[in-house]
């Protein structure tokens, strides 16, 4: 892969939803704005891209080069991965997934305030798993690891191996609900690439975008 030459980008925003009931769902805090923030990147960057972004996420910025679908479950994002990614070249997959989702699915109606309810929890798919075992020799996987400062290493090291992934981006909880981002890369080769500290996001997307060669390179 070639910066200089413009790529299929596949980009993930924002958290997942897992139905309840007809109302009500199961999801996390992230806003997509790291993944819109990619995505928009990628296509100033002159590559084609193509956004899957949560329906409650921050809305994508237009640009001729970025085409938005939106995802709502885990599920159904799991379906549009199959759809998208045989037609491109790198996956970065910033999309917070949710762990688990209603055993048995959605209750249908509304669950009242005065019923006793218990809701059983199942995991869900580990969907960059999945996909990178189904990539070509040829594709890329960036995936992302978010936890506790002092966790956040080993945790990184973990996704990279388990999930047969080409590098990982590791942030630190406070990354969340926050307008900058500290990360360090882990790449499937044993490099570690630290970019600046404390960069504001849509600094990190752009400088991620130009990187992308060093971080996945070329077989």
């Amino acid at each position: 892969m070639n910066n200089n030459i413009p790529i299929r980008l596949l980009v993930t925003a924002g958290a997942t939803s897992e139905p309840i009931d007809e109302v009500r769902y199961l999801s996390n805090k992230s806003s997509g704005c790291l993944g819109c923030l990619i995505a928009l990147q990628g296509a100033i960057g002159q590559h084609e891209v193509t956004l899957l972004h949560a329906r409650s996420s921050l809305s994508p910025s237009n640009h001729p080069r970025l085409r938005s679908i939106m995802f709502s479950s885990t599920r159904d994002l799991s379906a549009k991965l199959q759809e998208h990614w045989p037609s491109h070249d790198v996956l970065i997959m910033a999309a917070a997934v949710a762990d688990f989702t209603q055993r048995g699915g959605q209750s249908d109606g509304k669950i009242r305030r005065g019923d006793s309810k218990t809701i059983e929890l199942a995991p869900t798919d580990d969907l960059v798993a999945t996909i990178a075992r189904e990539s070509r020799s040829d594709q890329r996987i960036v995936a992302f690891a978010l936890d506790a400062v002092d966790q956040l290493e080993t945790t990184a090291l973990q996704k990279l191996q388990s999930k047969n992934v080409d590098a990982i981006i590791a942030n630190p909880l406070e990354t969340m609900e926050s307008s900058q981002i500290t990360a360090t890369i882990y790449c499937r080769d044993g490099r570690t690439i630290k970019p600046p500290k404390s960069m504001l996001k849509a600094d990190f997307a752009a400088w991620l975008i130009k990187s992308l060669e060093e971080i996945t390179p070329s077989i």
